[in-house]
């Protein structure tokens, strides 16, 4: 029998942990999979809605998709119509949402299942995925009748192109630009565009859509039809589509519909009689035109198709396997070893979207956080980002908050860390892999010029260094990490105490490594850096100190926020778990602001971002003011952050409070207890989740698309477990919880690759005893590099 892993009202995970099977698709919010392999995408959810999308999600979207989380009622469908009694089915729960006998969507990795059963002798299925590099969503339908009697039966496809930036809201007006014809060899209705909103070589949006769209299906005798007027026919909708319910196809195309694609398909099926079809949907770039028919030729065959899903699974499989945890915790391994992973790579490295907020942008800051994933899979994908991001910095040093890859335009910021963070990843890519010729790779400035990526580096912390106050700390500007501080500073007086421990902890890192490379090279540097750290965190221990806990900024006029004086916003946690983090506080003080957090900010779902919320518009402080009280970053539980205060936690050595405040976030374990409070899917990290001042304290969303799950990842790994790369090799110094008797590790680390187990049989937290590498004990707590094969590990830990 398997195994229901985690079962709640609306589904469960498998007894793998790598599917989360859903069996009521009236889920409290759209539980989707984002699926990608890193330039085409594609969001479903439960009931079938969803878009697709090439290389940028909002400058390049494929099929229309409006966002409604409640009706959750855009998508592409596949309808169903028993020609003999005229009963109409969707092979998903929209959008005709007739009565099934069973129910089952299985989201895995890289692809999603949809199974029905039908009162009426219906069995269908529906697998929808996208091959590892081809640009298309590959769907394959099974239908089979299950009755007693011979049935004849019209599967149809439905779908509205979008082709170009989304949402098109201005649907009669992009409809005019759109042209569709039909290509009977390749069984394809194709789209094209002769507008994008995206400018030309001459500056302007007169420019065509580059791309062909197209959908196809591999039975050649099928009808179609490209107008939505026929198909969907005046007054009718999704659910009662005229056209397709009565099997009209016009076969129109052209420039004078308002375009969409459908194909019908005419099945005869015998008492027990299964039929598979696929259908196809994709876009080439018109210049690789020639080599659509093969394409599409290729994926018509099902053996094409098996191999293609199988190739997907086993990517995938490999990713899960390179790394793992076994712990005493099925949920913590289940989340860290699979879904964290795949929401970090396929969700926010490769989609950069979700069904709460589409981007298609990379961050310069999100992304970056993100990549540390790749450490320990593929360490050469964090070093291409690390070099993608100083190709967007300014030779001055400062960098772009965002940018758009089709384009490459981007947003100039006066936000005082994103720049921060290129020094501050660098350090975490050569810890894992000793890579130091990258500080000597040469990369392009964004606005002419180039220079090393040591240079890069230097140049952004210069920056920050020429925005100090007064007092000296750094000067928030249009906000640091948090966005919604983003008028605390204007008119550059306002200060951020957490950035000062973010420069803090960069500082200390960098005189380290700088010491490593050549002290009397970088003899001035080091100098510089000392000087500034150690002024640096006097001065955070002094002016940003309010005698209980650290004050989160200042605004232009001086006026403290996170102060308990103030009679919102009392305490802010970053500043709390980065003073810790940064090593600023001394061990008094960081066991006194981890007391804080806990008594002040620990909620339902994790730890706050402060407390209590703002209830009243600051035009001084910024947009964070502007959310209801209890939502997102105003006193919400900002998934992001609260990693923080895990890792913080680990790092004070307080094991049940780390371990609590992780099963907190855990989404496995929220939607296991009460998935009707948590709403959002189980199996990914929130965004968010709604803190002590809201009205729905617990409720969950925008997930997906948060840098979150890269993070809590790495802590689970690095601080957790305590597995932890540095230049010397690997450092052991876990922070259990003490119910874990022991733990298993696989770990790949340069060439090399380490099963570590810890032992911990007298229920410690942590404090390694003694270390065995291959039956052979080493001194201290840093197991050695080895430049290739597999050895055992075996740490015991102190009673």
């Amino acid at each position: 029998m398997t195994q229901k892993l985690f079962p709640n009202k609306y589904g469960y995970f498998s007894n793998d942990g790598k599917e989360f099977v859903i069996t009521n698709p009236e889920t409290p919010r759209p539980w989707v999979n984002v699926i990608s392999n890193g330039d085409f995408g594609v969001v479903i959810s439960q009931a079938g809605g969803g878009f697709s999308w090439k290389e940028h999600v909002n400058l390049n979207r494929l099929t229309r998709w409006f966002q409604d989380l409640i009706k959750d009622d855009w998508g592409r469908w596949l309808y169903l119509r028993d020609v003999e009694t005229n009963e109409f089915y969707s092979l998903s729960y929209q959008p005709v949402q007739h009565p099934f006998k069973s129910y089952k969507v299985r989201h895995g990795l890289g692809y999603s299942v949809f199974e029905q059963e039908f009162e009426e002798g219906w069995r269908t299925e529906w697998t929808i995925f996208i091959p590892k590099d081809a640009p298309v969503e590959v769907w394959r339908v099974t239908i089979e009748n299950q009755s007693s009697r011979r049935k004849v039966v019209n599967l149809s496809s439905y779908l509205e192109w979008n082709l170009g930036a989304a949402p098109d809201i201005n649907r009669e007006f992009h409809k005019l630009f759109i042209n569709t014809r039909y290509n009977k060899p390749l069984n394809a209705i194709l789209a094209e565009k002769v507008l994008w909103e995206v400018k030309s070589e001459r500056g302007h949006w007169n420019t065509d859509w580059p791309y062909v769209g197209f959908h196809s299906v591999n039975i050649p005798e099928a009808q179609w039809d490209t107008s939505k007027d026929q198909l969907i026919g005046r007054n009718g909708s999704f659910m009662n589509p005229k056209g397709i319910r009565h099997g009209h196809y016009s076969q129109k195309t052209g420039r004078f519909e308002d375009a969409v694609a459908s194909f019908n398909v005419h099945l005869e099926l015998a008492p027990g009689e299964k039929r598979n079809v696929i259908f196809l949907t994709g876009m080439l770039p018109k210049k690789e035109y020639a080599s659509l028919s093969s394409l599409i030729q290729s994926f018509h065959h099902e053996i094409t198709v098996k191999n293609a899903l199988l190739e997907i699974k086993q990517f995938w499989e490999q990713i899960v396997q390179k790394s793992f945890i076994e712990s005493p915790d099925p949920s913590f391994d289940t989340l860290t070893n699979i879904w964290l992973k795949y929401q970090a790579i396929s969700g926010h490295m490769w989609a950069r979207t979700g069904y709460y907020q589409q981007s298609g942008a990379y961050g310069f800051r999100d992304q970056l956080q993100t990549s540390q994933v790749w450490k320990y899979i593929n360490a050469a994908h964090m070093r291409d980002h690390l070099v993608l991001n100083a190709r967007h910095q300014f030779q001055n040093g400062k960098v772009l908050h965002w940018w758009h890859p089709l384009t490459d335009e981007g947003l100039k910021t006066e936000m005082t860390d994103d720049l921060l963070w290129l020094p501050y990843m660098v350090i975490r890519y050569l810890k894992e892999t000793a890579d130091f010729q990258l500080l000597q790779h040469e990369v392009p400035f964004y606005d002419g010029g180039k220079a090393t990526l040591f240079e890069h580096c230097t140049k952004a912390i210069d920056v920050v260094f020429s925005r100090f106050s007064k007092r000296g700390l750094p000067l928030i500007g249009e906000g640091d990490w948090c966005d919604g501080f983003n008028t605390m500073g204007l008119d550059w007086k306002g200060e951020s105490a957490w950035l000062g421990m973010f420069l803090y902890t960069i500082l200390t890192e960098w005189l380290e490594l700088l010491t490593r490379l050549d002290a009397k090279q970088y003899h001035d540097v080091i100098h510089l850096y000392q000087k500034k750290a150690l002024n640096l965190k006097e001065t955070l221990n002094t002016h940003a100190w309010n005698g209980q806990w650290y004050i989160a900024a200042t605004k232009d006029d001086g006026t403290p926020i996170g102060d308990p004086f103030q009679e919102e916003a009392k305490i802010y946690l970053m500043s709390q778990t980065w003073a810790v983090i940064s090593g600023i506080a001394n061990e008094e003080r960081k066991q006194q602001v981890m007391e804080a957090i806990l008594q002040h900010l620990e909620a339902d779902t994790g730890l706050m971002l402060l407390y209590p919320a703002f209830t009243k518009p600051d035009k001084y402080v910024g947009y964070i003011t502007r959310y209801a009280p209890g939502l997102r970053e105003n006193g919400g539980v900002y998934t992001h952050a609260a990693t923080w205060g895990v890792m913080a936690l680990a790092m004070a050595k307080r094991p049940h409070d780390m371990y609590r405040i992780f099963s907190k976030l855990n989404p496995i374990l929220q939607a296991h207890r009460d998935a009707d409070k948590y709403m959002a899917e189980p199996y990914v990290l929130p965004g968010n989740s709604d803190g002590k001042d809201s009205r729905y304290h617990g409720r969950a969303g925008w997930t997906w698309y948060t840098g979150s799950a890269g993070w809590l990842f790495t802590i689970a790994h690095e601080y957790i477990v305590g597995v932890r790369p540095d230049y010397d090799g690997l450092i052991i110094d876990p922070c259990l919880p003490p119910e874990w008797d022991s733990i298993k590790v696989r770990r790949p680390f340069r060439n090399a690759v380490y099963n570590i187990i810890i032992q911990n049989p007298k229920r410690v937290c942590g404090g390694v005893e003694e270390i065995e590498v291959d039956g052979k004990r080493i001194n201290g707590h840093i197991i050695p590099v080895f430049n290739e094969g597999t050895h055992e590990v075996i740490v015991s830990l102190k009673g």
